[in-house]
């Protein structure tokens, strides 16, 4: 409870088995709190073999959660933010998951693929 308070939930004990969710982090959508912590609970379970610290866990997953997905399109301003936030991360080269985030390409490749 106290990493989840630190990332910027709100959360308290209602009774034996349940919670409420008094707030969420300024950059968490709106409107599917319970889904969402859900989805955070179950990729810090993923991550729990390979980390070894409980706050990067729920970090990974958090940032894991809320990434954009494959296919999802965006507008150019959100293209553009997406970019600068990447550039602005200690670790540029991969995702939360360790999958890389961008691959660079030499010209002659790029001829080589559009047939130039």
């Amino acid at each position: 409870m106290t990493d989840l308070h630190q990332l910027g939930y709100m959360i308290e004990p209602f009774g034996k088995n349940t919670f409420v969710i008094q707030g969420t982090p300024a950059d968490v959508e709106q409107g599917n709190e319970k889904t969402i912590i859900e989805k955070l609970l179950e990729q810090y379970k993923r991550f729990l073999p390979i980390l070894n610290f409980q706050r990067e866990k729920l970090i990974r997953s958090l940032a894991k959660q809320q990434a954009i997905k494959p296919g999802q399109q965006l507008t150019e301003k959100k293209c553009r933010l997406s970019s600068s936030d990447l550039f602005n991360c200690n670790q540029v080269d991969s995702s939360p998951d360790g999958k890389p985030t961008f691959w660079n390409l030499k010209m002659e490749q790029l001829e080589r693929m559009f047939g130039k």
